[in-house]
This record gives structure tokens, C-alpha cells and sequence, in this order.
């Protein structure tokens, strides 16, 4: 199977010379890549699009509904649906079961419901998509894109993270998609199962491809989104122009009065989710309290997980590339150790597992006297977690700062109060709510259309009046 390019001109697509084999986390040959040279993406990038624009919002939004049929139950991409599935399992090391229900279960429900994602952050309703302006209080406000197009470099941790294209596209802005080598399949069937329900073939490409694309991508684009590491938000936070979401650094909050047995749970859900591959994962608790019972505590019900190939149904681990990569996070964890902690691993003298060809990381636990410690506050892709005491309510919120996601374990309206006015904590989640229920109507690091989008002062009047 060769996957090409999809450049905006047809689902043909463009196949170079240049290809990558895809491989899955047995090693086993899953496909041909094309890698899209960054010529062909500039090209992309700066052709004339506008019947995107021109499309109705109520007509694109018949589109995605037609499209999530397609995607579920048809074979866009030239795969069935369960054949879908496991190749981006095999490319990704995403559990198969999990696989299944965040693509075939998460996008059936997404596409059809495109409206309501729109209507939590449009003002003036859907209709504003094609007027571009809408009025509040007597005032006309002009609601345009900031740019023709955007670009979006997208991870392979999670397939939820599509959702942000899928939404670029419902607002009327053609997208370049450059996915992650580890998971092509999915952003490919999704864009092959939008053209054949109608959409205009210019609105979207789909580019894989080398590291050098994000820079052709940001270049060519007039908006960029990312998804990458601390460098990617340091190499661009001077450019209002790209958006870039780093590590998510999810935490949890454990109040003196938590119950112990239901914040027990509350961790191991928000730490084992997913696989532990999601950015709202939690990869730090800071304790009010006893952290080391209640590390040994979570770590006895990790060790209840069972050690499986992630094809295996129900499966809750997923794969790492490689067992070199599965070595350099543990000798990685091992260095981080020699700062002082303590481990609660279940059988922590084997962190890697390979079990069928897969190499897999067992669910880590760890203990550290500070937030200060170099592991606190550490993101792995892997079921990670470190326990940090926190020795006042100060201690607390300054180390909760700097995180996508803080839930609260028990009940004070003042800390909770004060972690929501926090400007460094994007989402807040108390009373036993858990950030790993994905809602796409929350905003994610702000409001996409906020991004996309710009307000303008829009004043008409008399002849000759100044306008």
C-alpha cells in the first residue's frame, strides 16, 4: 500500500520517488509513505482557494455529517474499517481496543456534531460563518479570518488531536495537514472520507513528510498550528502568526479532606486512560498530605494491569517504537533517580517489557521530596507519574502552575478558586470531574476560532460620513 500525498487537487494524490516504509511496533512492513518534498508544499500553500468560502455553512456541515458515515463504515482510504484500525495501532502503538474507540467511536460522534463545537465559540451563531459579521447590543462586529489558510503539524501521541483541523475546516479555512509518521492513517482516511462526501478537494492536503516541513508549513501558511515540545514553543512564541501546543503537564491537586479510596481512582484513571498517551493524562500529583501511601496505593493498582500485546482486545498498554527507545526512558528515569526519590513501580526492576514483538513501559510511580525535583512535572508518553508533597497552600499553587489540566482531589472553594484565576492553568476540573472525559466544546488552550479568527469594528451610515 502506497500513501500519497493529497495535494488539494483530487484523492489521487501525489506519490514521489521519495518514500518512507511505515512499520509497526512489531516490525512488521505496514506501508509506503510519500515524503513531500517543501516545494510541493509552498505550491500547496499559496494556490487561490475560495470555494471553501463560498460553501454554505449549512451545506459543509451536511458535509461532515456525511463524512462520518463514510469514515465508520466505508473504506475512503481503500481499507476497510477494522483493517484501518489496526495499521494505525501497528504505526502509532495506541492499544488497538483504544485505537478503535477514539477514531471509528470519537470521530462518528465529532463529525456529526461539528455544529455544537462551532456554536460553544461563534458568536452570533453558525450564520456568522457566511455573513461575517454579527451584531451585539446595536453594534456591528466583523468576524474574518486572519489569514487565506492554515497549517497544522500534527503529533501521533493521540487521534483526537485531529479534531483541531476538522474544526479549522467547519469555520471555512482550507488546511495543510502534516501527520505524524506514527499515526498517517488516520488524517488520511479522514481527508479521503470529507472528499468523497463532497468536500472541495482544494480545502485540504495532507502532506507527510520529514522535520523540514514545519518550517516550509509555517512559511507557506499564512496561520501555523504545532504540536511538539518546549522547543517548538520556544522557537515560535515571537510569531502571533503560529500556535503552538507543548506539553500538557496535566496534574492533580490532593486536599487534606480527599476521600483516599476515590482519589486512589481518580489517579489511576487520569494517569492509565488512553493508554497514558494523551496530553490531559496526569503525570504529576502534588499532595497535601501523606504522599507516600498514597503513591504506594496508586502504584498497587497499577500493578493490576495486565502485561499484554497492545493488539490483544482490552488491552491498556501501548508500544514504544522500539526497545532502544524503551531503554533511553529508563535510563532516563534511572538518571532522574539519582536526584533522590523513591519508586513504587510495580516489578520496578523491569520497566520495559516486549511481550510479542512489542516493547512496552510498565505504568512508573514515583516519589520526590519537592516539586523542585528535575522528574516533577516530566511528560512521557507512557503511563508516568510523579508524587510531590506539598508542605503549604503556596507550595501547592506554585506548583500546579505551568499545566493544561489541574484536577482537584476534595473540596475548598478558596484553592479552587485560585487555580481557576490562575493565568499559567488552562482548565480546572473539580468535585471528581477528570480531565480525560473529552469534551471538544471546552476551550483547549483558548478558543480555536480565536486564533483563526479576528473582530473588526464594522460602521456604515450616511454619504460622506467617515466609515
Amino acid at each position: 500500500m502506497i500513501i500519497p500525498a493529497l495535494t488539494g487537487r483530487g484523492r489521487d494524490g501525489y506519490r514521489s520517488l521519495e518514500r518512507k516504509t511505515l512499520t509497526g511496533f512489531d516490525g512488521s512492513p505496514i506501508a509506503e509513505v510519500t515524503i513531500t518534498p517543501p516545494l510541493l508544499v509552498h505550491d500547496i500553500a499559496t494556490r487561490a482557494t475560495a470555494s471553501l468560502r463560498a460553501l454554505p455553512i449549512d451545506n459543509l456541515l451536511e458535509i461532515f455529517r456525511r463524512a462520518a458515515c463514510i469514515f465508520v463504515g466505508s473504506q475512503p482510504d481503500g481499507l476497510a474499517p477494522e483493517a484501518y484500525v489496526r495499521n494505525a495501532s501497528l504505526t502509532s502503538g495506541m492499544p488497538l481496543s483504544i485505537m478503535r474507540r477514539q477514531t471509528l467511536g470519537l470521530f462518528l460522534t465529532a463529525l456529526r456534531t461539528m455544529d455544537r463545537f462551532l456554536e460553544a465559540q461563534s458568536p452570533g451563531g453558525l450564520q456568522v460563518f457566511d455573513s461575517n459579521t454579527y451584531s451585539t447590543g446595536g453594534v456591528s462586529i466583523g468576524l474574518v479570518p486572519r489569514g487565506r489558510n492554515v497549517g497544522f503539524v500534527m503529533p501521533g501521541n493521540h487521534p483526537s488531536t485531529h479534531f483541531m483541523w476538522l474544526g479549522a475546516l467547519a469555520m471555512k479555512l482550507p488546511v495543510v495537514v502534516r501527520p505524524s509518521e506514527d499515526d498517517v492513517f488516520t488524517p488520511n482516511r479522514l481527508a479521503m472520507a470529507l472528499m468523497e462526501a463532497g468536500l472541495p478537494e482544494d480545502a485540504i492536503a495532507c502532506v507527510p513528510g520529514a522535520h523540514e516541513l514545519v518550517d516550509a508549513i509555517v512559511q507557506a501558511c499564512d496561520l501555523a498550528v504545532l504540536f511538539g515540545m518546549q522547543h517548538l514553543e520556544d522557537r515560535y512564541a515571537a510569531n502571533r502568526n503560529v500556535k503552538v501546543y507543548g506539553p500538557g503537564r496535566s496534574k492533580v491537586v490532593v486536599l487534606p479532606n480527599a476521600d483516599f479510596e476515590r482519589t486512589v481512582e481518580m489517579i489511576y484513571r487520569m494517569v492509565m486512560d488512553d493508554a497514558g498517551r494523551g496530553c490531559i493524562n496526569a503525570s504529576a500529583v502534588i499532595v497535601e498530605g501523606d504522599a507516600a501511601e498514597l503513591a504506594c496505593a496508586v502504584a498497587r493498582t497499577l500493578e493490576r494491569i495486565p502485561i499484554v500485546s497492545p493488539l490483544v482486545e482490552g488491552a491498556q498498554l501501548g508500544a514504544v517504537r522500539s526497545t532502544g527507545e524503551a531503554n533511553a526512558y529508563n535510563a532516563f528515569i534511572d538518571s532522574g533517580l539519582l536526584e533522590g526519590g523513591k519508586e513504587w513501580t510495580p516489578g520496578r526492576s523491569e520497566r520495559v517489557a516486549t511481550v510479542d514483538g512489542a516493547s512496552m513501559m510498565r505504568p512508573t510511580v514515583i516519589q520526590v521530596p519537592s516539586p523542585q525535583h528535575p522528574l516533577f512535572g516530566l511528560e512521557l508518553p507512557f503511563p508516568f507519574v510523579i508524587f510531590a508533597p506539598a508542605r503549604s497552600r503556596e507550595d501547592t499553587l506554585n506548583a500546579a502552575r505551568n499545566s493544561l489540566v489541574v484536577a482537584i482531589a476534595g473540596e475548598d472553594e478558596t484553592m479552587t478558586r485560585a487555580l481557576f484565576l490562575d493565568p499559567t492553568i488552562d482548565k480546572v476540573y473539580a468535585g471528581g470531574a477528570l480531565s480525560t472525559d473529552f469534551d471538544p466544546r471546552e476551550p483547549h488552550e483558548g478558543f480555536l476560532l480565536d486564533f483563526l479568527y479576528q473582530k473588526k469594528a464594522l460602521r456604515s451610515g450616511n454619504s460622506g460620513r467617515e466609515q
